[in-house]
């Protein structure tokens, strides 16, 4: 699923910071052990020896069970990351709106959660290379797949969605706008609106989460007010652009777990396509 910010200074001061302020997160596992051999020596993080995670819950990509663990499809990744840098993992927990910002700003090493690959992001922050592909989506009953039948519905999405801005163009004051996506999910269920927009993998485990039946996940056609329906969005996990080195360790280790296969067993283990581990040449929506 698959957002654009409302970049605010305000959201990034409501971080809420889970872990210690220096040294081994409470609750984290133990450090690297001192003969642990890096992949990439001398890699800079905030803190030497912790990679730093801004980290919300947005299932089944970003999960955190507790302080200094991730897990989800790319939380198990950052983790195998972590353990081939030999650096210990310190989360820090806040809102969606918060997490681009914390990076671009030098709160968080790096964060997580189905981050698109945009333009505007770009000019925040270094993107990595592409990690996982979801089609942009209608979630209905109809099983919609283009904008104009979307247009006859009542329509929700959360604030931090990708393309919400060309959604209220097309809209206007009819779209509704949540906090979160639990929120349009839950009115979703409770029959207050008719439908989401969402990336094809997050609309169809928040229909999970929240025991929706009779819903339907469908890819949007290609549409030219709604750029994010002509490209296959691509999550990424983006760092500061004063830190190009951590970025190209990242894709570094992301090309060779692809290549190995281990991107294909994470997609197996949350019973996902191994395919959406495939996510082609970069792109920016």
């Amino acid at each position: 699923m698959n957002r654009i910010l409302a970049i605010a200074s305000a959201a990034a001061t409501a971080l809420i910071v889970l872990s210690g302020c220096g040294g081994t997160p409470p609750g984290a596992p133990d450090a690297a052990a001192e003969d642990c051999k890096p992949r990439h020596e001398g890699l800079k993080t905030l803190e030497e020896g912790v990679l730093t995670v801004a980290q919300y819950e947005y299932t089944p990509f970003s999960m955190s069970e507790g302080p200094g663990t991730l897990t989800g499809l790319e939380g198990d990744i950052l983790t195998k990351f972590a353990e081939q840098e030999c650096l210990t993992l310190k989360i820090n927990k806040g809102d969606s709106a918060a997490m681009i910002t914390s990076v671009a700003t030098g709160r968080a090493d790096t964060t997580l959660g189905s981050w698109y690959r945009t333009k505007e992001r770009a000019e925040k922050v270094r993107l990595s290379a592409p990690v996982v592909t979801s089609p942009f989506s209608s979630v209905t009953k109809e099983g919609i797949d283009n904008v104009d039948e979307l247009e006859k519905l009542t329509i929700g999405v959360g604030q931090g969605l990708v393309g919400v801005d060309d959604l209220k163009e097309i809209f206007g004051g009819e779209l509704k706008i949540y906090q979160n996506d639990d929120a349009v999910f839950e009115d979703i269920g409770a029959g207050r609106i008719d439908g989401t927009v969402q990336g094809y993998i997050a609309g169809t485990e928040y229909l999970k989460k929240h025991e929706i039946e009779g819903y339907k996940v469908t890819p949007l056609k290609p549409d030219d007010r709604l750029p994010a329906t002509k490209a296959p969005g691509q999550t990424n996990f983006p760092v500061s652009k004063d830190n190009e080195q951590l970025g190209k360790a990242i894709d570094e280790v992301v090309a060779d777990l692809r290549e190995s296969g281990e991107l294909d067993k994470i997609a197996e283990k949350y019973g996902l396509d191994p395919q959406v581990m495939h996510p082609g040449e970069a792109n920016l929506l």
